[in-house]
């Protein structure tokens, strides 16, 4: 019996143990991680401030790509959110809304889930930086309030690793898909930009650059024609819209772009979305004197 008790009192002790240990750790914690970039302030600020490329950088449903999703409230802006729901614990239900937004400056989301803590918040800060103010820095600032959760204050001890791998992982897939984005800052065009969902199609695609004058780039964009136009003529293929020049990189010097012409077999109905895959034989490089 003398044993039951000193275990009793024991287990007594390293129960008031952990509790005052936990009343002592921090009650909010934060965490923040930052890239650079040199795309254009508008297209980071607008990738952030909507869902509509969301999954094709937050590691969020990586856990679980089968997670349902749902994206509701306005395409972007404040009150743009993005549910979730897992059968997977770790990912649980939640979502992340956006409640403040100054494109160009700070995208705060609140977030719901299933990890410790309240009041857990997201935020995106965009500051201009480098040679000339050209470059973007991304801080992406995580906060939470675990208030008088014991458990949860022993959680955030772990922060820096629960949820700062993620913010890591997400940032740099961040980076990556900016690299896929044209360096040309839309904000300057005079006309106002629509997002539309394109149909599927074919197309031919080559990347060239030149000098930023008007006869290089026009004598590149005639050189990757005459190439696309010989692929087409060996592969029995017709246009199947206008020629399309996709800006990827505008600097003082130079001008990099992408020459795209969608395509179609000859046989097929013009318009008709692209099917299977369409198999060509290339042709060589064209000789120019």
């Amino acid at each position: 019996m003398t044993r039951f008790f000193e275990f009793v009192i024991s287990l007594l002790i390293v129960v008031v143990v952990f509790v005052v240990i936990g009343l002592f750790l921090p009650s909010k914690r934060m965490y923040t991680y930052h890239i650079e970039t040199n795309r254009p302030m508008s297209t980071v600020s607008d990738l952030f401030n909507g869902f509509s490329r969301f999954k094709d950088w937050n590691p969020l449903l990586r856990y679980d790509p089968r997670a349902k999703h749902d994206v509701s409230g306005p395409a972007e802006g404040v009150g743009a959110k993005f549910s979730y729901q897992s059968r997977d614990k770790m990912i649980g239900t939640g979502s992340w809304e956006i409640v403040e937004s100054v494109p160009g400056e700070k995208i705060k989301y609140k977030l719901v889930g299933p990890a410790s803590g309240k009041d857990k918040t997201m935020t995106i800060r965009l500051t201009r930086t480098g040679q000339g103010n050209k470059n973007v820095k991304i801080t992406q600032e995580y906060r939470v309030n675990y208030g008088w959760d014991i458990l949860g204050r022993y959680s955030g001890l772990y922060v820096n690793r629960n949820i700062g791998d993620d913010v890591k992982r997400g940032l740099d897939k961040f980076s990556a898909l900016l690299a896929t984005i044209p360096r040309f800052d839309y904000s300057q065009h005079p006309e106002s930009f629509e997002i539309v969902q394109m149909p599927t199609q074919d197309v031919l695609l080559v990347s060239t650059a030149s000098k930023r004058n008007n006869e290089d780039i026009l004598l590149a964009m005639e050189n990757q024609v005459s190439w696309i136009n010989k692929v087409m003529e060996g592969n029995g293929l017709v246009a199947n819209g206008p020629l399309r020049i996709v800006t990827t990189e505008f600097t003082s010097d130079s001008y990099a772009f992408d020459v795209l012409q969608p395509v179609r077999k000859a046989t097929d109905v013009e318009g008709v979305a692209a099917g299977a895959k369409m198999l060509l034989r290339l042709e060589g490089p064209v000789s120019y004197d």
